[in-house]
């Protein structure tokens, strides 16, 4: 057990180079279970939408405070919105190109420290 709290001390005090990982990260409990909720969708290859998104974090965060942060990522261009084929009112998001590169480094970087 204290080797994993020692790779999760030195994971979050190291590497900030990767912009997406700062970004989902710099923004308390709600941007990390954002990010996690975000990247388990895109891998299990589920659509998530906005609203599912801000229920998923309704303890961590109000309605009015993901919505700006998923504005921002999307500025940052981490984060991408787009329409729902089969329902127009819905909007989705899902992680740009680089938040699922940086990801995919960081948590095969994260797995082997641990194992």
């Amino acid at each position: 057990m204290s080797k994993l709290a020692s790779v999760l001390i030195n994971d979050f005090l190291g590497d900030s180079s990767k912009p997406s990982i700062k970004f989902f990260r710099s923004n308390g409990a709600y941007g990390y279970m954002i990010w996690l909720i975000l990247m388990n969708k895109h891998f299990e290859k589920k659509n998530i939408s906005i609203e599912e998104l801000v229920t998923s974090v309704a303890s961590y965060a109000s309605r009015r405070t993901v919505i700006h942060f998923i504005n921002k990522g999307v500025e940052g261009q981490f984060i991408k919105k787009i329409n729902s084929i089969e329902d127009k009112r819905k909007n989705l998001i899902e992680p740009t190109d680089i938040t699922i590169k940086e990801y995919s480094d960081w948590s095969n970087k994260f797995i082997n420290s641990i194992t």
